[in-house]
């Protein structure tokens, strides 16, 4: 079992990062939005008998990850450069996952696809990452954000749990899903995944934010 805990840090970071990819994309292109976007997670871990509990503090994006509406690719120098950053500046934190976003225009589309599900790329991406799984002790999590923009805007709480290891909220006019995935070697020392259904890992959020009607986002601008 895998208990994932996430900072209002990391979750506000995650989001944010989300919500500017989708309308404004990376600033390369004018008028290139609803981009996908990349970036790693820090954090520390602690392993029982039962259970292995993560501890996520930072998340940061990677700016020379190369985004389209489908797909993001990160640059393959960019989890090292970060993570000597980080080894200097907060030795106690150790890089633990990535994260990506999965962009769509509307619900209904999320809804025909189950587009808040990890896809086969994800997956085989996330497995073969050795860094990685070279950083975490063989322990890493992935997260996927999925975001679409929403037709009306209804007071919400604290969002939804659809399963274990998937969280849905809104924020402003924005609906998103967080799902999680945790790698780990088997009695055979091969690499296996939680995956999606039935997953052995459980998100663990302490977020209170409540979403107002009618709240929707000032972007005349964009």
């Amino acid at each position: 079992m895998f208990q994932v805990r996430l900072s209002d840090d990391v979750l506000e970071s995650m989001a944010m990062a989300a919500i500017e990819a989708y309308c404004l994309g990376d600033g390369r292109r004018s008028r290139a939005n609803q981009l996908e976007t990349f970036g790693y997670v820090w954090g520390s871990k602690k392993t029982t008998a039962n259970e292995t509990v993560f501890f996520l503090e930072k998340m940061s994006l990677s700016l020379s990850a190369e985004r389209t509406n489908g797909s993001v690719t990160p640059n393959a120098f960019a989890a090292r450069l970060k993570n000597e950053v980080m080894t200097r500046w907060a030795p106690h934190r150790t890089m633990l996952g990535s994260f990506h976003t999965h962009p769509y225009q509307t619900l209904d589309e999320v809804k025909k696809c189950s587009g808040f599900e990890f896809s086969d790329p994800d997956f085989d991406c996330f497995h073969h990452n050795d860094f990685l799984w070279e950083q975490s002790g063989n322990n890493p999590v992935n997260f996927a954000m999925t975001i679409c923009r929403l037709s009306r805007v209804r007071d919400s709480g604290w969002g939804e749990c659809l399963r274990p290891n998937i969280w849905q909220f809104d924020v402003g006019e924005f609906r998103l899903w967080l799902n999680v995935c945790v790698g780990s070697l088997d009695d055979y020392g091969n690499r296996c995944l939680t995956g999606n259904k039935k997953s052995a890992a459980i998100l663990d959020l302490n977020s209170r934010f409540f979403n107002e009607a009618g709240a929707r986002f000032k972007l005349d601008a964009a």
